[in-house]
């Protein structure tokens, strides 16, 4: 598990508006048997929301259909969760992504 993947994961059930069940997650980081992961949604209604990105369907990415990433969502999960590796981001997605999680966390570069 590499940042930038794309794996199927199954995130466990959540409350109000978090994402649960399967679905693709991007890899941010692993460490101690845990992998950080921003999940993605097929409902691209979800892109009205601060601290999303696009990705779009492509053989590079393995996504079925469009998907919002849910950068406001980043989570740890154990590693476990992740089922399969379908794709992976190219360096400008990955680029745009990294600069929404660090506004995020507000960490400066």
């Amino acid at each position: 598990m590499k940042k930038g993947e794309i794996w199927i994961a199954e995130l466990p059930e959540g409350k109000g508006h978090e994402q649960k069940g399967e679905r693709p997650a991007i890899i941010m980081g692993k460490a101690n048997g845990l992998a950080i992961a921003i999940p993605l949604t097929s409902n691209l209604d979800r892109a009205k929301f601060p601290f999303t990105e696009l990705v779009e369907q492509s053989p590079e990415s393995g996504l079925s259909s469009d998907s919002i990433a849910l950068v406001f969502q980043l989570s740890s999960q154990d590693e476990c969760r992740f089922k399969r590796k379908i794709g992976e981001l190219d360096s400008e997605k990955q680029a745009s992504i990294d600069m929404l999680v660090a506004n995020l966390l507000k960490i400066k570069a």
